[in-house]
């Protein structure tokens, strides 16, 4: 069924339909906005950057909101894509293997048990100190000392990691056990500066130093202004990976939606995503003005099941595939986002960007006629169920809506609540135990930055190390031993065994594989060299003519 046909659907269905909490972060004004230096009433950032530059190159660009700190994080996306002019990680993971940035290098042990992690030689802080391993190991205390002492840096399962210094650039690690999804921990942690701070973690909190524009960077940038509505970044003529052709990098906050889409178009500014078939077609066609930058997601957007749902948690199995044999992918990607250039139908709870991704796992297929009758003998029919989705997230309220359609066509009746980022996260993760949170049976999210050559989020939702997702024991050990096995052949077998029987379960329905396609003014090239989400990890390949 195509766009135009379920809009007539749709139509006289939803006038009813409340989605509470739909506000966008990105329109909202932050509380807690970043320290800054600067006077009040100053100068916009970006048009005191514009006028004052000269011959420099300058890269605007739109942020949902001011961060309460540059302190460097991987806590969310808006904090990534904040910090990156700033901040590097140590490395960056891809199907292939590892791209690497503070650190040129790491090895692991045939056994699986010793990685061996060299920081690139030349890498410094903008005061001139080398970044070190005393660097990665008081991060590591450092975020222990919020945690307790215990953190999926130093631990596995209760066991504790060995760390041994070989030199100021090279750091060993040994683990208990076999952990395949180890280096994706590694891979999220940006160090902090321990000379900064005596070397003593304990005065990293409340200090104030990452409010300040004379914190010291990793990056290709240092930090130039913190305004009340802004951040400007100036390029290092020394980073340690060459210099940026880009002078600098101006961060405003600005609204979503229509709000960007005139701010982009009037040239304020350089880049923006897009998200729907109609502005994909639209900037196309102004080839002349614009360019287009398509790159994976690496995200794969589920709908989840509740078993703990009020509802949800008194239906039995054909119940659950009932729900799954009457959703149609195909409809839901052509309604929701137009154009499979967008996205495309998920078959597998692992993505293509993932090496152990199966792309002969079968997926589920649309059988209506089965669907009907597994609703109406488990007593399905005639049921409302609570469907929750982040209404901060691009598509999802269309596909909320989609879904309502679908499901009412085997009698069921969904009540659907549109959430802002923080309340969506807190409600959806909320744990089994938790008697006076409030519930829902069924749930839309997504998981970002599944790449690399493990199995990434999938490993935790399958072993329920996230939340109470439903799969059965079996899944679970099934899980727990890919995770564990060095072998890459026999990880690779188990992993199909999983895709396969996870979905045979009916938990959890892989919606769609995503891209990320990007609108940028013509003079600005280079935004897809690295393929990295949230954008950018590598900002020496942007140029501004």
């Amino acid at each position: 069924m195509k766009k135009r046909l379920v809009s007539l659907m749709l139509a006289s269905m939803l006038t009813a339909t409340l989605f509470a909490g739909c506000g966008n972060s990105g329109n909202k004004a932050n509380d807690t906005t970043a320290a800054g230096e600067t006077a009040a009433g100053e100068t916009s950032a970006a048009q005191g950057t514009q006028e004052e530059s000269g011959g420099e190159s300058v890269f605007t660009m739109a942020i949902n909101y001011m961060p309460s700190s540059l302190q460097p994080s991987s806590a969310s996306d808006d904090v990534v894509m904040a910090i990156r002019p700033i901040y590097e990680p140590l490395f960056a993971e891809t199907k292939d293997g590892f791209e690497y940035y503070l650190a040129d290098s790491l090895d692991i042990s045939e056994d699986g048990l010793t990685y061996t992690l060299h920081i690139n030689d030349k890498a410094s802080w903008s005061d001139g100190e080398p970044v070190t391993v005393d660097d990665i190991l008081f991060t590591m205390d450092y975020t222990g000392l919020n945690y307790g002492g215990v953190t999926s840096y130093n631990s596995l399962n209760g066991e504790m990691i060995t760390f041994n210094k070989k030199d100021d650039k090279t750091l060993e690690i040994v683990l208990p056990k076999v952990y395949c999804t180890y280096s994706m921990t590694l891979a999220r942690l940006y160090p902090l500066p321990s000379h900064a701070f005596d070397n003593d973690p304990s005065k990293v909190a409340d200090s104030g130093y990452f409010n300040k524009t004379d914190m010291v960077t990793d990056g290709a940038y240092t930090v130039s202004e913190i305004n009340e509505d802004s951040l400007v970044f100036t390029a290092k003529d020394d980073y340690y990976r060459g210099t940026p052709s880009v002078s600098k990098i101006v961060m405003k906050t600005i609204g979503a939606g229509s709000t960007r889409q005139v701010a982009f178009e009037n040239g304020e500014i350089d880049y923006m995503r897009i998200s729907t078939a109609e502005d994909l077609e639209k900037y196309k066609a102004a080839s002349d003005k614009y360019n287009i930058y398509t790159v994976s997601e690496a995200r794969l957007n589920y709908l989840q099941l509740n078993p703990n749902g009020k509802v949800m948690s008194t239906l039995s199995d054909d119940a659950r595939k009932a729900i799954f044999l009457a959703m149609n992918d195909e409809e839901i990607i052509d309604f929701a986002y137009g154009s499979d250039e967008l996205a495309t139908p998920a078959n597998s709870l692992l993505t293509p960007d993932q090496s152990l991704y199966n792309k002969d796992c079968a997926g589920y297929s649309y059988n209506l006629e089965e669907a009907k009758k597994l609703a109406d003998s488990s007593g399905l029919t005639g049921q409302t169920l609570t469907y929750v989705y982040n209404a901060d997230r691009p598509n999802m309220e269309a596909v909320a809506t989609v879904i309502q359609q679908q499901l009412s066509q085997i009698g069921v009746n969904l009540s659907i609540e549109g959430l802002d980022s923080s309340t969506f996260f807190s409600r959806f993760f909320t744990s089994a135990d938790d008697e006076e949170a409030p519930t829902w049976d069924l749930g839309t999210n997504g998981w970002d930055s599944e790449r690399g050559t493990h199995a990434g989020q999938a490993f935790g939702y399958l072993t329920s190390r996230m939340c109470d997702t439903g799969y059965s024991d079996e899944i679970v050990q099934l899980a727990t031993e890919a995770n564990s096995t060095a072998d890459e052949a026999s990880r690779r077998e188990l992993w199909n065994q999983i895709q396969d029987k996870a979905l045979a379960e009916y938990w959890e329905y892989p919606l769609t594989y995503t891209n990320y396609i990007m609108v940028s003014q013509k003079n600005v090239t280079g935004l897809d060299s690295s393929a990295i989400i949230p954008e950018f990890i590598d900002y020496l390949s942007i140029n501004v003519e």
